[in-house]
C-alpha cells in the first residue's frame, strides 16, 4: 500500500507537467533551480521520497516498486507526463512506466541504471549508516555526486549538499539502499515503450556511461547523451545544462 508523499508543484496553467524524482540521501530542493526556470513553460512537481525529507519514514526494506507505489498513491495524473528521476530516482521512474502506475509521456533517466552496484556495495553502505548514521557516508557520497575539481571550488554548494545528506532519516537511508540492491530491471525494460533520453556525466563513478550506454541499449525507443565534466547529479552540477537538455527532448 503506497503513502502520500511530500511534494512542491509550481507552475500550473501549462499543457505538460514534469515529475521530478530526486536521488538517494536528498529531497525535492535537489531540483530548485531547474523548476525556477522550466515553470515557465511547464507544471513542475518535485516529490520527496519516502524516508526522505519531509515524507512520512517506514520501516526499512523497501521495494522501487514500492516506492514507485508512493507517487502512484499521492498523484492522479489525468494525461500523460514526462518524468525525471535520478540515480534512485530514475529506479524509480522505470518502475513507475513498467507498471504502469501512473500516465508517462517520456522518460528523462538521468546517471541511472537497470542494475546499480552490487549487493556486497550496499550492505556496506548500510552497515556503515547503522552504525554511526548518516555521518559515516557523508564524504564518501558528495565524492560520489560530483567531481573532486568541481568540488573544490564550489564550498558553499558542498555545505549545502552536506546538510541535506545529514537532514535524511537513517531508516529511510538505510531502505532506500535496500531498494537499489535487491533491484534488477533488466528483464522488465522491453516493457517500457515511452520516449526515453538517458544521460549519464563523464565524471559519474557511480552510475559510469558504460551502464547508461547500456540502459539506452535496452529501452526500445531510448536515446543517450553524455554530459562531459558532469558527476552524479546533474541538477545540482550544472542546472543550466540540465534545463536546456530537458527543453530541447520535451519541446
Amino acid at each position: 500500500m503506497g503513502i502520500t508523499l511530500n511534494f512542491k508543484s509550481e507552475g500550473k496553467h501549462h499543457n505538460q507537467t514534469i515529475l521530478f524524482i530526486h536521488p538517494l540521501g536528498a529531497d525535492h530542493t535537489v531540483f530548485d533551480h531547474v523548476i525556477n526556470k522550466m515553470k515557465n513553460n511547464f507544471n513542475c512537481i518535485s516529490v520527496d521520497l519516502r524516508g526522505h525529507g519531509k515524507s512520512p519514514v517506514l520501516e526499512p526494506p523497501y521495494s522501487i516498486k514500492e516506492m514507485a507505489e508512493d507517487i502512484s498513491s499521492t498523484f492522479n495524473f489525468g494525461s500523460p507526463i514526462n518524468i525525471m528521476g535520478v540515480s534512485i530516482g530514475g529506479m524509480i521512474a522505470m518502475s513507475l512506466a513498467i507498471n504502469k502506475l501512473i500516465p508517462v509521456n517520456k522518460l528523462i533517466l538521468s546517471d541511472t541504471g537497470h542494475k546499480i552496484g552490487n549487493f556486497d556495495l550496499w550492505q556496506e553502505r548500510i552497515d556503515l549508516v547503522k552504525s554511526g548514521g548518516l555521518q559515516k557516508i557523508v564524504d564518501m557520497a558528495l565524492e560520489r555526486w560530483f567531481p573532486k575539481e568541481f568540488r573544490d571550488k564550489s564550498g558553499q554548494l558542498m555545505e549545502e549538499c552536506k546538510k541535506l545528506q545529514l537532514k535524511t532519516q537513517p531508516k529511510g537511508y538505510v531502505g532506500a539502499c535496500q531498494a537499489i540492491q535487491t533491484e534488477d530491471l533488466t528483464s522488465q525494460l522491453q516493457l517500457i515503450k515511452q520516449e526515453t533520453l538517458i544521460i549519464t556525466g563523464s565524471e559519474d563513478i557511480s552510475t559510469p556511461p558504460k551502464l547508461g550506454k547500456e540502459l539506452a541499449g535496452l529501452i526500445q525507443n531510448a536515446s543517450y547523451k553524455e554530459l562531459k565534466g558532469i558527476g552524479h547529479v546533474p541538477p545540482l552540477q550544472d542546472p543550466h545544462l540540465t534545463i536546456e537538455i530537458l527543453d530541447n527532448f520535451l519541446r
